[in-house]
């Protein structure tokens, strides 16, 4: 059993590591965490080492020593070493997988050759035949219906482009209307909506629709006559009244006419008699100012009551385009009958303003208005300039007018060609078709299944097929890449090639697919070890969950408790199956999966460790901090870097300063996202100027963007200006925490 790394020396980022003072020893579950690029991949190439016991170009020149139950094993006496192990890192998927379409190395599992196995091959292999035979079938009517359909479409195309003059207008461009007509309702037209819309599709452009001028009339009789209720119960005063022209006012009018000839005593141009001063004193006095400013305004009454008499001259018809016709004509039918009943009534008013005209001196009312006179012409003439208005838009906006019409006709022709094609029932014919033909392909597939579950009782590879492609299934769903045994041509060997589910080679996987892929041919490879062995065996897992999403790491951290781990009851302690585990990973989801898992029946129980960057070219391995062994999160060991910085005396500190980016940044992700957790398209600094503001935000960001990507010392310490800007950005952010969350900064503090 291997007790820990007492050196390490020319490997990469391990320039000249010793193992610190204190660090515990291994146990037989150890889960080490580590950022990006701080070792943990060359720490498992050292791993390697042991499991070649031969010399690896690439590490030549490393000199190293792991301290073991017996002797040291040390770069002077691996190749002597009977310890066994197994790695899984980036170097075992380059060296036993093929991505790219090439056939690889199989596994080879002990299985039973077996020949009633093959006699039942043969048997179901003829089903198998017999299905493929009936889906032919069933695809060509599958084909004919399609033609037919095709053919159909075609048609209606050809006879909509000829209607509507519209090229190109095929069965591609019908087939992809089809689909947008489909989800709106109906777009059948009616006989008129359709002729009309036709009508202005074809319209050229040189015959463009004419304008109609608008109706503009006021009418109102509402208010005048209330004036003249007021004026004809006027009665003007008088100084004095001749009771003569008083009872003749015919008389009267005729004196008032002839007054002003006779301003002075003198001879009656009528009579010849002398007409006194005196006489001419008594008319003037009958004919006084008031009543003749009574005479005015009853006088200028009457002619406003004449002139509001309508007279209106509406568009004709024909003025209009064809489709407003008869809304117009129905808008327009109750306005003559209105009018001549507004006209009446200001004939009936004119009559009674007359009487007073002639009887100034008399109490007179008008005759009383029938309600709504007005406000039926003013709803006629609305209707109408709506109409109108309609009208006027179309010749206004002709082009576009006429698109939409082209399109509405278009919509109805693909709609009633949708119709036909559902009252013909083909797409239900081909549903079924498309049904009965899935179903043979499930049943094909399945009995498929049952061949190969038959080929591995006597294939060792195809067994190991199949248990790669359990492990894929379960990580990746039911329809996962699946590997499949091949015969070399060359050297008529099985191997192994990676096939997708509807037949074709695989090629271009994702890396998720690579991952996935690549850990399950490794656990399935460690069971080519014999139980006893395998029990003996020290194996090392580098970031297995590379490219992989949350639900994915689930499936992979049970993968590894089935196969590692067990307990004879859910009360008893978990044991490993193999002698050793070491586990890397820089996902702290995944490194807190796997340290629920802890194997306590023996003292040499679970370990935490820690590989961090602490220079240029340095890197240490130690135990896990308190801040991450203690807490179920990467959230209190990333504050622990940052406060300890902050509470430094010496800010140049290199220790310090290397791990001080990486953390700033990821502190400020998770922070600002659990603060603020919105859409996933928010940044970090939008996240962080809403809680820090513009200028704060800025000045704490500039060490993440600057620095979180920096893996060279001389980047950090070459300015020291620079630096500077790091002491005050790291105090700018704990200072913008402590203000706007007290509480949270105390309890970060205390976990300290």
């Amino acid at each position: 059993m291997i007790k820990g790394i007492s050196k390490i020396k020319n490997l990469g980022i391990y320039n000249n590591y010793t193992k610190p003072i204190g660090t515990q020893e291994f146990g037989i579950k150890n889960l080490i965490f580590g950022w990006n690029y701080s070792g943990k991949t060359t720490l498992s190439r050292l791993f390697a080492q042991l499991e070649a016991k031969k010399p690896n170009p690439d590490l030549s020149g490393c000199e190293f020593s792991f301290e073991t139950d017996e002797l040291p094993i040390t770069d002077k006496n691996f190749e002597q070493s009977n310890l066994i192990v197994r790695v899984f890192n980036s170097d075992f998927i380059r060296d036993n997988l093929h991505f790219e379409g090439n056939s690889f190395k199989p596994i080879l599992l002990l299985g039973k050759e077996s020949e009633e196995a093959q006699n039942q091959i043969d048997y179901i292999s003829g089903r198998i035949k017999k299905s493929e035979g009936t889906r032919k079938k069933l695809d060509s009517q599958f084909n004919t219906i399609t033609q037919t359909v095709s053919n159909a479409k075609t048609d209606a195309a050809k006879n909509l482009r000829q209607l509507l003059k519209i090229d190109p207008y095929t069965a591609t461009q019908l087939g992809n209307d089809m689909p947008v007509v489909g989800v709106l309702d109906s777009q059948l037209l009616d006989e008129k909506d359709l002729s009309e819309s036709i009508e202005l599709a074809l319209t050229p452009d040189n015959k463009k629709p004419s304008t109609v001028d608008r109706v503009d009339i006021s009418p109102s009789i509402e208010n005048i006559h209330q004036e003249a209720v007021t004026i004809l119960a006027a009665i003007p005063t008088f100084t004095n009244m001749l009771k003569h022209l008083e009872d003749h006012p015919e008389i009267e009018r005729w004196v008032e006419s002839g007054l002003h000839i006779h301003q002075q005593e003198g001879t009656c141009e009528f009579c010849g008699n002398t007409v006194t001063e005196d006489r001419l004193a008594t008319f003037r006095a009958h004919f006084s100012k008031d009543l003749k400013e009574h005479k005015q305004k009853v006088e200028n009454l009457l002619q406003r009551v004449k002139s509001a008499e309508i007279k209106l001259t509406l568009p004709k018809e024909a003025e209009f385009n064809p489709q407003f016709r008869d809304s117009y004509k129905v808008a327009a039918a109750p306005l003559p009958k209105a009018i001549e009943a507004f006209n009446l009534a200001v004939k009936t008013l004119a009559d009674d303003v007359q009487r007073k005209v002639d009887a100034p001196r008399k109490l007179l009312e008008p005759a009383p208005l029938a309600e709504g006179l007005a406000s039926v012409i003013v709803d006629a003439i609305k209707a109408i300039n709506t109409v109108i208005d309609e009208n006027n838009k179309l010749a206004d906006n002709f082009t576009t007018a006429k698109a939409e019409a082209i399109k509405r006709v278009r919509y109805h022709y693909v709609q009633q060609f949708i119709d036909s094609q559902e009252n013909a029932g083909y797409e239900r014919k081909k549903a079924r078709i498309v049904k009965r033909r899935d179903r043979l392909h499930t049943y094909a597939t399945r009995l498929q299944g049952e061949v190969e579950k038959l080929q591995a009782l006597i294939s060792q590879a195809q067994l190991g097929r199949e248990k790669i492609n359990e492990r894929l299934v379960s990580m990746l769903g039911s329809e996962a890449i699946q590997i499949l045994v091949i015969k070399d041509p060359t050297t008529n060997q099985e191997q192994f090639r990676l096939f997708r589910k509807n037949g074709k080679v695989a090629k271009n996987l994702s890396d998720g697919e690579r991952t996935a892929i690549a850990f399950s041919y490794f656990l399935t490879k460690l069971q080519e070890l014999k139980p006893e062995e395998f029990k003996q065996t020290v194996v090392y897992i580098d970031d297995p969950i590379s490219s992989l999403d949350a639900n994915h790491i689930f499936q992979i951290t049970a993968a590894i408790r089935s196969l590692f781990f067990k307990q004879e009851n859910e009360n008893s302690p978990w044991l490993t199956t193999c002698k050793q585990i070491f586990i890397s990973t820089h996902n702290f989801e995944f490194f807190n999966l796997l340290r629920e898992i802890k194997p306590e029946a023996s003292k040499q129980g679970a370990r935490l460790f820690l590989i961090k960057r602490i220079s240029e070219k340095e890197s240490t391995f130690c135990d896990m901090p308190t801040s991450l062994a203690r807490y179920q999160s990467e959230y209190h060991f990333l504050f622990e870097v940052i406060y300890r910085f902050h509470q430094a005396p010496d800010k140049t500190d290199h220790t310090v300063l290397m791990l001080l980016p990486n953390a700033i940044r990821r502190f400020i992700e998770l922070y600002t996202y659990s603060r603020l957790p919105g859409i996933m398209k928010e940044t970090v600094d939008q996240r962080a100027e809403a809680l820090f503001g513009v200028e704060k935000s800025k000045r704490i960001l500039k060490v993440f963007h600057y620095f979180s990507h920096a893996n060279t010392i001389d980047r950090l310490v070459g300015n020291n200006e620079l630096i500077f800007d790091v002491e005050h950005a790291v105090k700018d952010l704990i200072e913008a925490i402590t203000q706007t969350d007290q509480k949270h900064m105390d309890a970060l503090i205390a976990s300290l």
